[in-house]
């Protein structure tokens, strides 16, 4: 009966186990396995339960809730997993296409100074040719293009660093966009029923004035002075500018359009100091006042995150201003080196007109004598 009683236990096992995953996204061998080891997590527990109680006398307690929460941590973590992978792919996937952008952008200009090279070496045997006839001119175009060759190695040397140096910036401050995200995603947990109903409290518990009272700090609300029942002494009190915050009908999106990256110093220290250190002030504990409160907790919690980061990021930000400036400067050097070569080449058109000239003069005394 007791082996029959196991059978019917592990049968069902697999059976709830299929079920509480036939939503995740698995192969049949892979659903299989993993049926299998939370089968056998669950049935090893309950032997080794077993023998302790024989051992030490202690009963341990392994029921179906600790088969589900077993399945349930692995989805979980399962789904974390996932989530970093694509994170990391996604960063990969954009760290190939800059640098893909950048082999497009250095092989065009290659290309650009490879078109220019063989007209200068064209210049170059020209003013060589006419060397005899004005030999002062063609020493000054031959130092010209020496100064094109030196240009064109600092051009590339330029673009080159300015590249790296963009990507680099751009790689940084793409850390800063999740935290972003959870802040609207905060505050898309919210809906104006959600508010209305803390708006309503008329005696809220101490974990939506906590939040509450963070709100009206980013917000710049300023407390009423009150007077305290136990000492008689003025005190501050958020609540009635908070339920008059609440009631604007627009409050929602003012928090979705808040300048995250304005936020005025003396409101995040405030913040930092007073309620990030706070225990009570974090959104699991927050969600057993109220639902709307725990979404706005997460959002005051994004908030100073993501003001943290751009804190850190915003040397970066001038970094990729002086990259995109040096990036500037080796496009400006290209189109001088170009500016330099039509110079040459007008340098050798005059070389020329002097030579016809000469050439002409030179026949003029031939056709008298004719």
């Amino acid at each position: 009966k007791q082996w029959y009683q196991r059978r019917v236990a592990i049968t069902a096992g697999e059976i709830v186990a299929h079920r509480f995953l036939e939503d995740v996204e698995l192969s049949e061998e892979h659903r299989n396995g993993v049926v299998e080891i939370c089968k056998n997590f669950h049935e090893s527990t309950r032997n080794l339960s077993i023998k302790f109680e024989q051992q030490l006398g202690r009963h341990n307690y392994v029921t179906p809730t600790s088969y589900l929460e077993l399945i349930y941590t692995y989805k979980n973590l399962l789904g974390k997993c996932r989530e970093k992978v694509a994170y990391q792919r996604k960063r990969y996937t954009v760290g190939l296409e800059k640098l893909d952008s950048a082999r497009s952008q250095v092989s065009q200009m290659q290309s650009d100074l490879q078109a220019l090279q063989p007209q200068l070496v064209v210049a170059s045997k020209e003013v060589d040719e006419i060397m005899v006839i004005i030999e002062r001119d063609s020493i000054e175009v031959a130092k010209t293009e020496k100064i094109v060759k030196a240009e064109e190695l600092i051009a590339n040397e330029q673009a080159s660093v300015a590249k790296g140096i963009k990507d680099e910036c751009d790689a940084d401050l793409a850390e800063a966009i999740p935290i972003l995200e959870q802040a609207l995603a905060a505050l898309n947990t919210l809906t104006p029923s959600d508010v209305t109903i803390v708006k309503s409290m008329k005696s809220p518990p101490p974990g939506v004035r906590l939040v509450m009272e963070a709100v009206c700090i980013l917000k710049g609300i300023k407390p009423d002075r009150v007077n305290d029942p136990a000492t008689g002494k003025k005190v501050e009190d958020f609540w009635k500018p908070s339920q008059k915050l609440l009631g604007d009908m627009k409050f929602l999106q003012s928090l979705k359009d808040y300048d995250k990256d304005n936020v005025p110093v003396a409101f995040v220290k405030k913040i930092r100091a007073t309620y990030i250190p706070n225990p009570e002030f974090v959104p699991e504990k927050i969600r057993q006042a109220s639902n709307a409160a725990e979404g706005l907790c997460k959002w005051v919690r994004a908030i100073e995150a993501y003001d943290r980061v751009a804190k850190v990021v915003a040397p970066k930000k001038a970094a990729l201003a002086i990259a995109e400036s040096k990036f500037a400067e080796a496009q400006k050097s290209l189109n001088a080196k170009r500016a330099m070569l039509k110079e040459v080449q007008d340098k050798l058109q005059s070389l020329r007109d002097k030579f016809e000239e000469n050439t002409k003069k030179k026949k003029v005394p031939t056709a008298t004598l004719r």
